[in-house]
């Protein structure tokens, strides 16, 4: 040949031989018309292109590029297809047939990809054994762990160290995040007095060994995560079971962390398996709903910050856990052989029990459930399962600092603001023996927990970076309960099954202390005619405030008492004795006890003993007598008929003398955690519970404000507050003791100038004290944590 031909033909040929410039020429393309969809995060249909790997991996419908072979690769059939419900780019104009060509040559050219250049950054993923971490010097003498991870940053970022709040402020802060409680005046006065530089420590100690009021406020947050409710749906059906028993006791008892959630994932006997056996919907459901695709769900949401949802229907577009890998999970729980379904339709595939990191190990899938249940328990909690113990101390840090190492705290896949932090804890934590406990004091003992709040404008983004904890609304059960505390307004009955005795001891109670004393009280009723109802009074007085008072009761059939106008106790079934320690609720000088009796058919009667120990250590017993005043409906007060001595007539030994003291111990209060949802709680953010939760909202609604400021479920509250706060005669500093109270700190000038418009008067009546609950519970200085 010729060499002008040979020169001609090369000449011509030379566009398809030259090498494809993947960053001038095809980068610019496939950021116009593919990132909004594919990169960073953003994994539509299952495909990512951030990296020249990604984009051949492919996705929830295999391979979108064949290396060398435009013609088979089925991203140049989308954008050249003519069917408008297939054609990508989804959105904006058809890719001009100019920078189609280039496409075609780059697949054709066998994709070559810079190396080095990403479209974006990938979907980020930890290491998943944990990573020791080497402290950073401490500055200014500060030499707790956590203070030297955050001052180095604050460093290196020439942020100044963020300033201490006050003694008062970081007590009212810890006292709420520790026991969901406010510090009383009292509390704050000794605490304020106290000279010990060690004197925090020591609150943090005293405050996490009141086992009670810990499990109170923290059951709140693991009924979120665990999704465990009283009342709801599956409970009718008994498609749902609680595990509120076995989780109260987990709490105040302390149970490692590892072994509560091995007692989770298999559980040793009924009390814990409510959470895995999930719920059991009425008729038919869609295939990522039922018990055993919940069950891969539930325990990679909350305790690896995994989200399967998506991964239960198909392959997750937002990270990279993959439709079979949801199933193998859930195979392990399930009874029967498991068919992979793909959006709701059968794929023809069966899934295999298997553990999503197996180089931790794996289940054997031909061991019975039961059994695979318990190896999965062990892997779930292996020592080098670090999403495990990531997972939880970064919950924890979420509850106490406002906002996650990572955020949000479900997506554990996310890169943490500060890695060495969240490996720190995760280690230290399984170094202290996974306890919750020490975990929570180690994070409070921390500058970083008693610096000054941060107030966030707006939800901060990804370039959030630490500068303090964050202000934080308080939850609906801490309002609830804090409100509770101030007007003695606590319901009488826990809906929740716990046991929250508190068990006489006598190291612990100073003597002298009461002791069991002889049932002397009677039954009684009103005189004449037998009515279905009956009122019944009388009045206790003290010659000063009580040491003790412990009250055993009950009425043939039903009956609810108040004691200077709070409620106290109420009972349906006559069989079953209520006993409760009333102190706080009695005063020096005139008590006034209240009962509305109730009977449905045959006997009736009412019987009721005090046992009151007085301070100077003497004990006496007020009971039902003919001394006591009893109306039927309609009628009028006239000293009671005694129908029967204890012991007596249809009901036998009925009250039990020793059962408040030394079996049923004392019961604190009822908090909010212990009973049904309500409309005011649900407006405050308690979610139904039918799916996991592990995050409420922030932010203030406009509902939330009407229903606060309009609410019928409030205003009974602090009606009823009002008159309590009225009977027990608080004088004219009524608010300074509320100020006190609700706000950790004394009332200013201009405020005391507003409240004495509110209260006139040397003694306000139960309508001012009403305004004046009024006007503090409003305020967000009381509703924030700071």
């Amino acid at each position: 040949m010729k060499p002008f031909i040979i020169l001609a033909i090369t000449l011509f040929l030379l566009p398809s031989l030259q090498a494809v410039d993947f960053v001038h020429e095809v980068m610019p393309i496939l950021k116009e018309h593919c990132a909004e969809c594919h990169t960073g995060n953003k994994k539509k249909g299952g495909l990512a292109i951030n990296t020249r790997a990604e984009l051949l991996a492919g996705g929830e419908n295999g391979a979108v590029a064949v290396s060398g072979d435009s013609a088979k690769s089925h991203m140049i059939m989308l954008i050249t297809s003519n069917d408008d419900s297939e054609w990508m780019p989804p959105k904006g104009p058809r890719l001009p047939p100019e920078k189609i060509a280039i496409l075609k040559k780059w697949i054709d050219a066998d994709l070559p990809w810079d190396p080095g250049i990403t479209l974006a950054k990938s979907a980020w993923e930890p290491p998943l054994k944990p990573r020791s971490v080497a402290l950073p010097p401490a500055l200014k003498g500060r030499e707790h762990p956590i203070d030297r991870i955050l001052d180095a940053d604050l460093a290196k970022r020439g942020q100044p160290l963020p300033a201490p709040t006050s003694d008062a402020a970081l007590l009212r802060r810890v006292t709420l995040d520790t026991i969901g409680l406010l510090p009383t005046p009292e509390d704050l006065n000794q605490y304020l007095h106290d000279l010990d530089s060690g004197k925090f420590t020591k609150k943090i100690d005293t405050l996490l060994s009141n086992d009670i009021a810990y499990a109170d406020h923290w059951l709140t947050t693991w009924n979120d995560l665990l999704r465990n409710d009283y009342t709801g749906t599956g409970f009718i059906t008994q498609g749902r079971t609680q595990i509120t028993t076995w989780l109260y006791q987990a709490l105040r008892e302390n149970k490692p962390y590892d072994q509560f959630v091995r007692e989770l994932i298999a559980p040793p006997d009924k009390e814990s398996a409510g959470f895995i056996n999930g719920i059991k919907w009425r008729g038919d459901v869609n295939a990522s709903q039922t018990t055993d695709i919940q069950f891969a769900q539930n325990i990679s949401q909350v305790f690896l910050g995994i989200n399967m949802k998506c991964a239960s229907c198909h392959d997750s577009f937002i990270d990279r856990w993959k439709l079979a890998e949801a199933y193998n999970l859930a195979a392990i729980f399930a009874e029967q052989p498991l068919e992979l379904n793909r959006c709701d339709k059968p794929i023809g595939v069966m899934a295999t029990p298997k553990w999503i990191f197996p180089e931790l190990g794996d289940v054997d899938a031909k061991l019975p459930k039961t059994e695979r249940l318990q190896q999965l328990a062990s892997l779930m909690t292996h020592p080098e399962n670090g999403r495990f113990t990531r997972t939880v101390v970064n919950r924890i840090w979420e509850r106490l600092m406002g906002r996650g190492i990572v955020h949000p705290v479900d997506a554990m896949d996310t890169r943490p603001w500060n890695e060495d932090l969240l490996d720190y804890l995760a280690v230290h934590f399984a170094e202290d023996g996974y306890d919750l406990r020490k975990l929570i004091r180690f994070v409070m003992s921390s500058h970083a927990y008693q610096s000054k709040t941060v107030i966030l404008a707006k939800e901060p983004g990804e370039d959030y970076a630490y500068s303090g904890p964050i202000a934080r609304r308080m939850s609906a059960e801490q309002f609830i309960d804090t409100i509770w505390q101030i007007t003695g307004t606590n319901p009488t009955k826990a809906e929740a099954q716990a046991n929250r005795i508190i068990a006489p001891s006598q190291d612990a109670l100073p003597e002298p202390t009461l002791k069991p004393a002889v049932i002397n009280a009677q039954w009684i009723w009103h005189e004449g005619e037998v009515g279905k109802k009956t009122q019944i009074r009388k009045t206790i007085d003290l010659q000063g405030e009580p040491k003790t008072i412990l009250m055993l009761a009950t009425c043939d059939n039903a009956f609810v008492m108040k004691i200077n106008g709070a409620n106290v106790a109420e009972s349906k079934d006559w069989q079953k004795p209520v006993y409760r320690d009333v102190t706080q609720h009695f005063k020096k000088g005139a008590n006034s006890i209240v009962v509305d009796a109730e009977m449905f058919g045959g006997a009736n009667g009412f019987i009721c003993q005090f046992s009151i120990l007085e301070q100077g250590g003497a004990q006496r017993e007020v009971a039902t007598s003919k001394d006591w005043e009893a109306r039927p409906p309609g009628g009028t007060w006239a000293l009671s008929r005694e129908i029967s001595p204890h012991g007596g007539g249809p009901w036998g030994k009925i009250l039990d003398p020793e059962a408040p003291i030394l079996s049923q111990g004392t019961i604190p209060p009822v908090r909010a955690a212990l009973v049904q949802n309500d409309f005011l709680m649900r407006s405050l953010g308690r979610p139904h519970r039918d799916q996991v939760v592990t995050t409420r909202p922030g932010g203030l609604t406009t509902l939330q404000a009407i229903d606060l400021a309009n609410g019928d479920i409030l205003a009974n509250y602090l009606k009823t507050g009002a008159q309590n706060l009225t009977n027990r005669s608080l004088d004219k500093d009524l608010g300074q003791w509320l100020y006190l109270y609700a706000f950790s700190r004394p009332l200013t000038a201009p405020e005391q100038s507003i409240l004495n418009e509110v209260a006139t008067g040397d003694l306000p009546n139960s309508v001012q004290v009403e305004d004046l609950l009024w006007l503090v519970f409003m305020q967000p200085e009381f509703q924030i944590i700071r």
